[in-house]
Protein backbone atom coordinates (compact mmCIF):
# COMPACT_ATOMS: atom_id res chain seq x y z
CA UNK A 1 0.00 0.00 0.00
CA UNK A 2 2.47 2.38 1.09
CA UNK A 3 4.25 1.31 -2.23
CA UNK A 4 1.58 2.21 -4.63
CA UNK A 5 0.57 5.41 -2.63
CA UNK A 6 4.85 6.47 -3.72
CA UNK A 7 4.58 5.08 -7.24
CA UNK A 8 1.23 7.53 -7.46
CA UNK A 9 3.15 10.16 -5.44
CA UNK A 10 6.56 10.11 -7.54
CA UNK A 11 4.63 9.51 -10.97
CA UNK A 12 2.74 13.04 -10.69
CA UNK A 13 5.56 15.12 -10.42
CA UNK A 14 7.29 13.49 -13.21
CA UNK A 15 6.73 14.13 -17.12
CA UNK A 16 4.33 11.04 -18.41
CA UNK A 17 6.93 9.06 -20.40
CA UNK A 18 5.18 5.57 -20.73
CA UNK A 19 7.37 2.64 -19.79
CA UNK A 20 10.96 2.54 -18.77
CA UNK A 21 11.21 1.37 -22.75
CA UNK A 22 14.40 -1.19 -21.40
CA UNK A 23 15.20 -3.92 -24.14
CA UNK A 24 15.55 -8.06 -23.91
CA UNK A 25 19.02 -7.81 -22.45
CA UNK A 26 20.97 -10.07 -25.50
CA UNK A 27 24.00 -11.71 -24.26
CA UNK A 28 27.06 -9.00 -25.03
CA UNK A 29 29.95 -11.71 -24.66
CA UNK A 30 30.03 -13.27 -28.56
CA UNK A 31 31.10 -11.07 -31.87
CA UNK A 32 28.22 -11.94 -34.37
CA UNK A 33 29.58 -12.12 -37.96
CA UNK A 34 29.02 -8.73 -39.85
CA UNK A 35 29.04 -6.96 -43.23
CA UNK A 36 31.51 -4.49 -43.77
CA UNK A 37 29.81 -2.35 -45.78
CA UNK A 38 26.58 -1.92 -42.96
CA UNK A 39 28.89 -1.77 -39.85
CA UNK A 40 29.73 1.90 -38.36
CA UNK A 41 31.61 1.94 -35.29
CA UNK A 42 29.11 3.24 -32.63
CA UNK A 43 30.59 5.36 -28.94
CA UNK A 44 30.71 8.41 -27.24
CA UNK A 45 32.46 11.81 -27.91
CA UNK A 46 34.01 11.39 -24.83
CA UNK A 47 36.01 8.11 -26.07
CA UNK A 48 36.61 9.44 -29.18
CA UNK A 49 38.11 12.79 -27.15
CA UNK A 50 40.02 10.67 -24.89
CA UNK A 51 42.24 8.46 -27.52
CA UNK A 52 42.91 12.25 -29.03
CA UNK A 53 44.01 13.21 -25.58
CA UNK A 54 46.62 10.18 -25.22
CA UNK A 55 47.73 10.38 -28.65
CA UNK A 56 48.71 14.31 -28.34
CA UNK A 57 50.31 13.83 -25.09
CA UNK A 58 53.04 11.45 -26.37
CA UNK A 59 55.59 12.44 -29.33
CA UNK A 60 56.10 8.50 -30.06
CA UNK A 61 53.74 5.93 -30.76
CA UNK A 62 50.59 5.25 -28.61
CA UNK A 63 47.74 3.58 -27.70
CA UNK A 64 45.04 1.60 -25.83
CA UNK A 65 42.24 -1.12 -25.81
CA UNK A 66 38.31 -1.08 -26.90
CA UNK A 67 36.34 -1.93 -24.53
CA UNK A 68 32.51 -2.71 -25.46
CA UNK A 69 29.31 -4.80 -26.69
CA UNK A 70 28.90 -6.25 -30.35
CA UNK A 71 26.32 -7.52 -31.07
CA UNK A 72 24.42 -6.07 -34.87
CA UNK A 73 26.90 -2.95 -34.42
CA UNK A 74 29.87 -3.02 -32.54
CA UNK A 75 29.94 0.25 -29.64
CA UNK A 76 32.55 1.17 -27.77
CA UNK A 77 31.77 2.07 -24.44
CA UNK A 78 35.05 3.07 -22.92
CA UNK A 79 38.53 3.39 -25.15
CA UNK A 80 41.31 3.07 -22.41
CA UNK A 81 44.84 3.95 -22.37
CA UNK A 82 47.67 1.18 -22.04
CA UNK A 83 49.50 -0.22 -19.12
CA UNK A 84 52.13 1.13 -17.30
CA UNK A 85 54.20 -1.46 -18.89
CA UNK A 86 53.77 -0.56 -22.65
CA UNK A 87 56.39 -0.12 -24.70
CA UNK A 88 56.50 3.23 -26.99
CA UNK A 89 59.14 4.44 -29.59
CA UNK A 90 58.99 6.38 -33.11
CA UNK A 91 58.00 3.44 -34.93
CA UNK A 92 56.56 1.29 -32.85
CA UNK A 93 54.01 0.29 -29.62
CA UNK A 94 53.04 -2.39 -27.98
CA UNK A 95 50.06 -3.45 -24.92
CA UNK A 96 50.30 -4.22 -21.64
CA UNK A 97 48.74 -7.29 -21.83
CA UNK A 98 48.89 -8.23 -18.04
CA UNK A 99 47.39 -4.57 -17.71
CA UNK A 100 44.55 -5.51 -20.55
CA UNK A 101 43.69 -8.76 -18.48
CA UNK A 102 43.44 -6.48 -15.27
CA UNK A 103 41.22 -4.36 -17.18
CA UNK A 104 39.33 -6.98 -18.98
CA UNK A 105 37.94 -9.40 -16.07
CA UNK A 106 35.78 -6.40 -14.08
CA UNK A 107 34.80 -4.36 -17.26
CA UNK A 108 33.20 -8.61 -18.28
CA UNK A 109 32.01 -9.26 -14.79
CA UNK A 110 30.19 -6.18 -13.86
CA UNK A 111 29.72 -4.44 -16.97
CA UNK A 112 29.42 -7.32 -19.45
CA UNK A 113 31.72 -5.27 -21.63
CA UNK A 114 34.44 -7.54 -23.42
CA UNK A 115 37.40 -6.30 -25.49
CA UNK A 116 37.34 -6.57 -29.40
CA UNK A 117 40.13 -4.32 -30.17
CA UNK A 118 42.29 -1.95 -29.76
CA UNK A 119 43.90 1.63 -30.98
CA UNK A 120 47.63 3.46 -31.26
CA UNK A 121 48.42 6.14 -33.21
CA UNK A 122 51.18 6.52 -36.13
CA UNK A 123 51.65 10.02 -34.98
CA UNK A 124 53.29 11.50 -38.11
CA UNK A 125 54.40 8.58 -40.28
CA UNK A 126 51.49 9.34 -42.41
CA UNK A 127 50.01 5.86 -42.04
CA UNK A 128 46.11 5.98 -41.64
CA UNK A 129 45.80 2.06 -42.31
CA UNK A 130 46.74 -0.91 -40.20
CA UNK A 131 50.85 -1.88 -41.49
CA UNK A 132 51.36 -5.62 -42.22
CA UNK A 133 52.30 -6.14 -38.33
CA UNK A 134 49.13 -5.03 -37.11
CA UNK A 135 46.83 -7.02 -39.26
CA UNK A 136 49.13 -9.99 -38.23
CA UNK A 137 48.73 -8.96 -34.63
CA UNK A 138 45.34 -8.54 -35.15
CA UNK A 139 44.12 -11.91 -36.81
CA UNK A 140 46.47 -13.86 -34.26
CA UNK A 141 44.95 -12.11 -31.42
CA UNK A 142 41.06 -13.14 -32.99
CA UNK A 143 42.68 -16.58 -33.43
CA UNK A 144 43.35 -17.19 -30.31
CA UNK A 145 40.02 -16.10 -28.77
CA UNK A 146 37.74 -17.42 -31.87
CA UNK A 147 36.56 -13.91 -32.53
CA UNK A 148 34.42 -13.18 -36.02
CA UNK A 149 35.79 -10.12 -36.30
CA UNK A 150 37.70 -7.41 -34.34
CA UNK A 151 37.94 -3.33 -34.81
CA UNK A 152 41.42 -1.25 -34.95
CA UNK A 153 41.49 2.51 -34.51
CA UNK A 154 44.76 3.77 -36.26
CA UNK A 155 45.64 7.41 -34.91
CA UNK A 156 47.09 9.99 -36.71
CA UNK A 157 48.18 13.53 -35.69
CA UNK A 158 47.97 16.93 -37.97
CA UNK A 159 49.49 20.30 -37.37
CA UNK A 160 50.88 21.84 -34.21
CA UNK A 161 53.13 19.96 -31.61
CA UNK A 162 51.51 21.11 -28.77
CA UNK A 163 47.91 21.41 -30.26
CA UNK A 164 47.60 18.83 -32.87
CA UNK A 165 44.26 17.76 -35.49
CA UNK A 166 43.49 14.24 -34.52
CA UNK A 167 42.58 11.73 -36.90
CA UNK A 168 40.62 8.67 -36.01
CA UNK A 169 40.77 5.91 -38.63
CA UNK A 170 38.27 2.57 -37.53
CA UNK A 171 39.52 -0.28 -39.11
CA UNK A 172 37.38 -3.38 -39.47
CA UNK A 173 38.52 -6.74 -39.57
CA UNK A 174 36.22 -9.86 -40.42
CA UNK A 175 37.91 -12.52 -39.18
CA UNK A 176 35.40 -14.95 -40.00
CA UNK A 177 36.44 -14.79 -43.49
CA UNK A 178 39.75 -16.31 -44.64
CA UNK A 179 42.38 -13.48 -45.64
CA UNK A 180 40.02 -10.27 -46.20
CA UNK A 181 41.56 -7.74 -45.50
CA UNK A 182 40.46 -4.63 -43.00
CA UNK A 183 38.02 -2.51 -44.30
CA UNK A 184 37.71 0.74 -43.48
CA UNK A 185 34.53 1.88 -40.93
CA UNK A 186 32.52 5.01 -40.48
CA UNK A 187 31.66 6.39 -36.86
CA UNK A 188 28.70 7.00 -35.57
CA UNK A 189 29.04 9.88 -32.75
CA UNK A 190 27.04 9.86 -29.54
CA UNK A 191 26.76 13.40 -27.56
CA UNK A 192 28.77 13.72 -24.45
CA UNK A 193 30.34 10.79 -22.13
CA UNK A 194 29.78 7.40 -22.25
CA UNK A 195 27.63 5.62 -19.47
CA UNK A 196 30.46 3.20 -18.33
CA UNK A 197 32.71 6.72 -18.19
CA UNK A 198 30.47 8.15 -16.27
CA UNK A 199 29.62 5.12 -14.09
CA UNK A 200 33.62 4.66 -13.50
CA UNK A 201 34.21 7.96 -12.48
CA UNK A 202 30.88 8.36 -9.96
CA UNK A 203 32.67 4.90 -8.27
CA UNK A 204 36.24 6.43 -8.53
CA UNK A 205 37.09 3.19 -9.93
CA UNK A 206 40.50 2.90 -12.23
CA UNK A 207 42.16 6.68 -11.18
CA UNK A 208 45.62 5.78 -13.52
CA UNK A 209 42.96 5.74 -16.31
CA UNK A 210 42.66 9.61 -15.77
CA UNK A 211 38.93 9.51 -16.80
CA UNK A 212 38.37 12.92 -17.06
CA UNK A 213 41.48 13.48 -19.22
CA UNK A 214 38.74 13.23 -22.65
CA UNK A 215 37.84 16.64 -21.39
CA UNK A 216 41.19 18.62 -22.20
CA UNK A 217 40.69 17.70 -25.70
CA UNK A 218 37.27 19.80 -27.63
CA UNK A 219 35.74 17.81 -30.48
CA UNK A 220 36.93 20.46 -32.89
CA UNK A 221 40.61 19.36 -33.24
CA UNK A 222 39.08 15.73 -33.52
CA UNK A 223 38.79 14.59 -37.36
CA UNK A 224 37.19 10.63 -38.61
CA UNK A 225 39.15 9.26 -41.76
CA UNK A 226 39.22 12.10 -44.26
CA UNK A 227 36.66 14.33 -43.22
CA UNK A 228 37.46 17.98 -43.10
CA UNK A 229 34.89 18.71 -40.24
CA UNK A 230 34.70 17.92 -36.86
CA UNK A 231 32.56 14.75 -36.47
CA UNK A 232 28.54 15.74 -36.14
CA UNK A 233 26.95 14.31 -33.20
CA UNK A 234 23.85 11.62 -33.26
CA UNK A 235 20.42 12.26 -31.37
CA UNK A 236 21.31 10.96 -27.89
CA UNK A 237 19.17 7.60 -27.24
CA UNK A 238 18.74 6.25 -24.08
CA UNK A 239 21.34 4.25 -22.15
CA UNK A 240 21.19 0.21 -22.93
CA UNK A 241 18.88 -2.29 -20.67
CA UNK A 242 22.47 -3.67 -20.05
CA UNK A 243 24.03 -0.66 -18.87
CA UNK A 244 20.98 0.20 -16.79
CA UNK A 245 20.24 -3.29 -15.16
CA UNK A 246 24.39 -3.50 -14.13
CA UNK A 247 24.28 0.02 -12.49
CA UNK A 248 20.95 -1.09 -10.69
CA UNK A 249 22.32 -4.17 -9.66
CA UNK A 250 25.98 -2.96 -8.21
CA UNK A 251 23.35 -0.20 -6.57
CA UNK A 252 21.09 -3.15 -4.58
CA UNK A 253 23.94 -5.21 -3.95
CA UNK A 254 25.83 -2.66 -1.97
CA UNK A 255 22.55 -1.51 -0.24
CA UNK A 256 21.94 -5.08 0.73
CA UNK A 257 25.27 -5.29 2.03
CA UNK A 258 24.66 -1.92 4.11
CA UNK A 259 21.93 -3.00 5.12
CA UNK A 260 22.01 -7.17 5.64
CA UNK A 261 18.82 -7.49 4.62
CA UNK A 262 17.09 -8.31 0.74
CA UNK A 263 16.79 -5.30 -1.14
CA UNK A 264 13.32 -4.44 -2.69
CA UNK A 265 12.97 -3.60 -6.37
CA UNK A 266 9.67 -1.91 -7.98
CA UNK A 267 9.56 -1.20 -11.64
CA UNK A 268 7.41 1.91 -12.18
CA UNK A 269 6.82 4.06 -15.41
CA UNK A 270 9.26 6.68 -14.65
CA UNK A 271 11.96 4.02 -13.51
CA UNK A 272 12.04 2.40 -10.09
CA UNK A 273 11.81 2.44 -6.60
CA UNK A 274 14.60 0.53 -4.25
CA UNK A 275 13.48 -0.25 -0.67
CA UNK A 276 16.48 -1.12 2.32
CA UNK A 277 15.55 -2.44 5.77
CA UNK A 278 16.08 0.20 7.98
CA UNK A 279 14.71 -1.29 11.57
CA UNK A 280 11.23 -2.69 11.40
CA UNK A 281 8.88 -1.19 11.10
CA UNK A 282 10.71 1.63 9.14
CA UNK A 283 12.37 1.33 5.32
CA UNK A 284 14.21 3.85 3.02
CA UNK A 285 12.77 4.22 -0.19
CA UNK A 286 15.10 5.70 -2.62
CA UNK A 287 12.99 6.59 -6.04
CA UNK A 288 15.26 6.32 -8.97
CA UNK A 289 14.68 7.91 -12.89
CA UNK A 290 14.80 5.17 -15.62
CA UNK A 291 17.00 7.43 -17.97
CA UNK A 292 20.33 8.06 -17.44
CA UNK A 293 22.23 8.80 -15.30
CA UNK A 294 19.19 7.47 -13.04
CA UNK A 295 19.18 10.08 -10.55
CA UNK A 296 18.00 9.69 -7.20
CA UNK A 297 14.05 11.69 -7.68
CA UNK A 298 13.44 11.60 -3.86
CA UNK A 299 14.26 9.58 -1.00
CA UNK A 300 11.58 8.93 1.85
CA UNK A 301 11.46 6.97 5.30
CA UNK A 302 8.49 4.39 5.09
CA UNK A 303 6.83 2.87 7.84
CA UNK A 304 4.80 0.22 7.40
CA UNK A 305 2.92 -0.71 10.43
CA UNK A 306 1.50 3.35 10.20
CA UNK A 307 1.32 3.37 6.39
CA UNK A 308 3.13 6.80 6.10
CA UNK A 309 6.13 8.48 4.53
CA UNK A 310 8.20 11.02 5.45
CA UNK A 311 10.38 12.93 2.97
CA UNK A 312 14.41 13.55 3.88
CA UNK A 313 16.51 16.25 2.01
CA UNK A 314 19.54 14.45 0.20
CA UNK A 315 22.75 16.17 -1.76
CA UNK A 316 21.68 17.55 -5.25
CA UNK A 317 22.86 15.45 -8.04
CA UNK A 318 22.94 12.33 -6.46
CA UNK A 319 22.87 9.62 -8.97
CA UNK A 320 22.81 5.45 -9.12
CA UNK A 321 26.12 5.20 -10.34
CA UNK A 322 26.84 7.04 -6.78
CA UNK A 323 26.88 4.01 -5.22
CA UNK A 324 28.62 5.03 -1.78
CA UNK A 325 26.82 8.17 -1.78
CA UNK A 326 23.42 6.55 -1.80
CA UNK A 327 24.94 4.20 0.68
CA UNK A 328 25.92 6.79 2.94
CA UNK A 329 22.24 8.41 2.46
CA UNK A 330 21.23 4.86 3.91
CA UNK A 331 23.57 4.66 7.01
CA UNK A 332 22.71 8.13 8.05
CA UNK A 333 19.03 7.15 7.91
CA UNK A 334 19.55 4.35 9.88
CA UNK A 335 21.80 5.76 12.84
CA UNK A 336 18.98 8.69 13.03
CA UNK A 337 21.41 11.56 11.93
CA UNK A 338 20.60 14.44 9.34
CA UNK A 339 21.15 13.98 5.82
Amino acid sequence: MVIRRLVRLFGRRQPTRGATGAEPVRAPSVAQPVRAASVALITWESELRAIAAEAAAWSVETGGDLFGRWQATPTVFLATKAGPNAQRNNAHFRLDVDYLRKLSEPLASQWALRYFGDWHSHHRLGLSAPSSGDRRRIRQVGSRNQFPAMAEIIVTTEGSQHEPMVRIHPWLYELSVRSAEPVALGVKVLPGISPIRHALLARSEFPEQELRAWESVPLERVRVGGDRDPPSLQAQPDVDATTRDRTLSHLTEALKQASGSPIEQHSTAFGYIVVAKLQEPHHLAFAIDGKWPMNVLEVHRLNRDAGTTEPINTQDGLAAPNIAAIVDVFRAAKAGGVV
